[in-house]
C-alpha cells in the first residue's frame, strides 16, 4: 500500500509539473518599410481569425540569395519560405513575410512535372506561399494593384491572402467551398475579391475553431 501510495503521489507530482500549453505566436516580418497602418491591420485580422498573439517584428532586407531574374526581377518565395523557417525565433510558432516585391514559384502538376507550358510556369509570380502545414509563409502586395485600387479593397486583399497563407501554415489544404478563404485564388485576383475574409465551417473545425 506504501508503494503504491508514493507511486500515486509521484504521478501527481508529475502531472502539477507540466506547463501550460505554449501561447501560439505568428511574427509578421516585413521586409524594407512598410506603413505602420499596413502593419498594424494586418496584425489586427491575423488576431481576429486565429486568436493568436501577432507581433510586429523589426523590418529587415530581403535576402539577396532570394533573387532571380528569370522573366523579370522577383524574389523566390519558396526560398523565403525556407529563410524564414530557418530563422524565425523560438519565441515564435509562426512567421509571416510580407514585401512589396514581386515574388514567385514554380507551378507543378501532382506528379512534380512543371506544368505546361514551362516557359510560362517555371518562374510564375504569386501572391503569397506557405508551408502546408509549416512554420513560415510570404505574402507579397506587388501584384495587389496597391496604386489602381481604393484602399479599403487594398487592404481587404492583403488580408485575404495573408490568412489564406497562415491556413497553410495550420495545415488547410484549398477549400472548395466559394466563401470560404482558403478557395484557390486560381490565379486571379478576382477570385480574391469575390471570396469572404472568414473560414467555412469545414476549415475552422479541422483546426479547432468551431
Amino acid at each position: 500500500m506504501a508503494i503504491r501510495a508514493f507511486l500515486i503521489g509521484l504521478l501527481l507530482l508529475l502531472f502539477s509539473c507540466q506547463k501550460e500549453p505554449k501561447e501560439r505566436i505568428i511574427g509578421i516580418q516585413p521586409y524594407n518599410h512598410f506603413e505602420r497602418e499596413i502593419l498594424d491591420s494586418l496584425q489586427s485580422t491575423l488576431h481576429k481569425m486565429y486568436g493568436f498573439t501577432v507581433v510586429v517584428l523589426e523590418e529587415k532586407p530581403l535576402p539577396k540569395s532570394a533573387f532571380v531574374n528569370i522573366k523579370s526581377p522577383r524574389y523566390r518565395a519558396d526560398s523565403l519560405i525556407k529563410i524564414l523557417k530557418n530563422t524565425k525565433p523560438d519565441s515564435l510558432s509562426y512567421v509571416l513575410g510580407l514585401t512589396e516585391r514581386d515574388i514567385s514559384t514554380t507551378k507543378r502538376d501532382s506528379k512534380g512535372k512543371i506544368l505546361l507550358p514551362e516557359q510560362k510556369y517555371r518562374d510564375w509570380g504569386v501572391f503569397g506561399l506557405g508551408f502546408c502545414p509549416g512554420k513560415s509563409c510570404v505574402v507579397s502586395t506587388f501584384r495587389l494593384d496597391k496604386k489602381s485600387v481604393d484602399r479599403a479593397r487594398f487592404f481587404s486583399r492583403l488580408s485575404k491572402i495573408s490568412t489564406h497563407e497562415m491556413g497553410h501554415n495550420l495545415g488547410l489544404a484549398h477549400c472548395p467551398n466559394k466563401e470560404c478563404v482558403m478557395q484557390d485564388a486560381a490565379e486571379t485576383i478576382v477570385t480574391i475579391d469575390n471570396v469572404e475574409l472568414r473560414l467555412c465551417g469545414e476549415c475552422s473545425g479541422k483546426i479547432g475553431l468551431d
